[in-house]
């Protein structure tokens, strides 16, 4: 047990129980903010009288000299009591043990853990963007290029490559969309709530929040000490990201597939087998799937932490933390894997004249149908289908039926302008142009996407820019005010 503790309500706790409750290893990630913390603590402190400035310059002194130091990894129960045993040796114990007064490791804690959040949640934002920024940069090369858009894993209609990587790109601006509006609940300071019930002492908890950069309180002490549905909120956030990357992760192991052969990845993001000498396998994309699953399960793990706890602060809290690093450190990795892979992948340049592909725009024929030969789309529906039916049945494509087919699907004749129509929608360059609707595949919808995708991850990125500005300007302000 820390010195700073012992000698109260308990003679001693056993070093082995010390060791299993210890959150040292943990508590490395948010060192530096703990240290702000007690800064801006003792600064409020100073402030309101509740200790005399000559004694508030000697504790800010011996923490600003923390940096660098080697904090040890055992026989401490946190990062807390180490910083306030640090302290305590440096100054004396009279000056040191006024560290702790008004505040508690309860609301230090939280404290610490938004402040190293909303960091993190900056960089993983920007790290998306990257992400974002290079699949736009391949999108602009492929908005001509015919590539298979499948349902149920089935070629389902003709859309264009670029078209495929602006759907991946919609999802990733909701991933920075959440992530935004999740920092401003995580930028709420906690601090003066103490252990649940703030205190006697008249510290300005604004100006704490202040100091350290928050917009505002989390104003409840009860609520400040024993929320910890930011975290949850950001490993849900953090969650949904994955499975948007396992997505596109899946995607293209089965687009790169021997059967399918839709692109091919480099070989410097594959692996070979080591009895297959064939093989190349996309090693990197199927363990971000595996990483991704894990972080699906972190926040699992971390709502059945969070079910059924009391009031107040926990214990239990301290697991969902490690959770809460972890996920970040895996998103973080696999981003930074697909943001080297996705300029890289090569596209098959011929997929528009593969005969099987030719079935993708029986939905368009159908749609003529009821434009030149005044069918219902059911009718017409059903009529394309059974010509696709006659067409699998013989091994030929829509290409190889005659007018005759045709004709006798839908149990009359067709005017030839007609046929004209149906060899057009067969042409599956060409078919791109026929998508009238905003959003569609059309070439020209496709590239004013692409300029709007980019005009918006700008936008995030200065939105980005000016959040760090802002925690610079906060720690430029507790600098200064350490002066006293």
């Amino acid at each position: 047990m820390s010195s700073v503790l012992k000698g109260g309500r308990l003679k001693r706790t056993r070093r082995d129980v010390v060791n299993f409750i210890s959150s040292l290893e943990s508590d490395k990630r948010i060192t530096l903010s703990t240290v702000l913390v007690n800064e801006a603590h003792v600064i409020a402190l100073a402030r309101c009288g509740a200790i005399q400035k000559p004694d508030a310059r000697r504790i800010l002194r011996a923490l600003s000299s923390l940096e660098g130091y080697n904090f040890p990894g055992r026989n401490a129960e946190d990062i807390h009591v180490v910083i306030e045993d640090y302290v305590t040796k440096h100054t004396s114990r009279g000056v040191g043990g006024l560290l702790h007064l008004g505040k508690s490791r309860n609301d230090q804690v939280v404290t610490a853990i938004r402040m190293t959040l909303r960091s993190e949640i900056i960089e993983l934002s920007d790290q998306i963007l990257t992400l974002e920024f290079s699949i736009l940069k391949s999108a602009k090369k492929h908005t001509a290029t015919v590539f298979p858009g499948y349902t149920h894993l089935q070629p389902a209609q003709p859309i264009s490559f670029a078209h495929y990587l602006l759907a991946n790109c919609a999802s990733l601006s909701r991933d920075v969309d959440r992530l935004s509006e999740a920092y401003r609940r995580v930028n709420a300071s906690p601090m003066g709530a103490a252990a649940l019930a703030g205190t006697s002492f008249p510290l300005n908890r604004r100006l704490i929040a202040r100091l350290l950069g928050f917009d505002g309180l989390v104003e409840v002490s009860l609520d400040a000490v024993g929320g910890r549905d930011f975290a949850l909120e950001i490993l849900g956030n953090c969650a949904l990201l994955a499975s948007d990357l396992s997505r596109i992760a899946t995607d293209l192991i089965f687009y790169s597939s021997a059967e399918a052969v839709l692109v091919s990845i480099p070989d410097e993001f594959a692996s070979t087998s080591s009895i297959m000498p064939q093989k190349k396998n996309a090693d990197p994309l199927e363990l971000t799937r595996a990483k991704c699953a894990k972080i699906a399960t972190n926040f699992n793990s971390a709502l059945s932490i969070m079910h059924g706890l009391s009031s107040g602060y926990n214990l239990d809290y301290q697991e969902v933390t490690p959770l809460l690093w972890g996920s970040i450190d895996e998103l973080k990795a696999c981003l930074r894997i697909l943001t080297e892979i996705m300029p890289r992948i090569a596209v098959d340049s011929k997929l528009s004249s593969r005969r099987y592909l030719e079935f993708t725009a029986a939905t368009e024929i159908a749609n003529l149908l009821v434009r030149k030969e005044h069918l219902p789309f059911r009718t017409a529906h059903q009529r394309v289908g059974s010509v696709a039916r006659s067409a699998l049945a013989q091994g030929l494509t829509f290409k190889d039926m005659k007018r005759s087919d045709w004709e006798r699907a839908l149990g009359r004749s067709i005017h030839p302008r007609t046929m004209s129509s149906i060899a057009e929608a067969l042409d599956l360059d060409r078919h791109l142009r026929m998508y009238r609707t905003s959003g569609s595949p059309n070439p020209q919808e496709t590239k004013r996407l692409i300029s709007q995708e980019l005009r918006s991850c700008a936008r995030s990125r200065t939105r980005n820019a000016r959040l760090e500005a802002r925690l610079r300007r906060s720690m430029q302000e507790l600098r200064a005010a350490s002066k006293m």
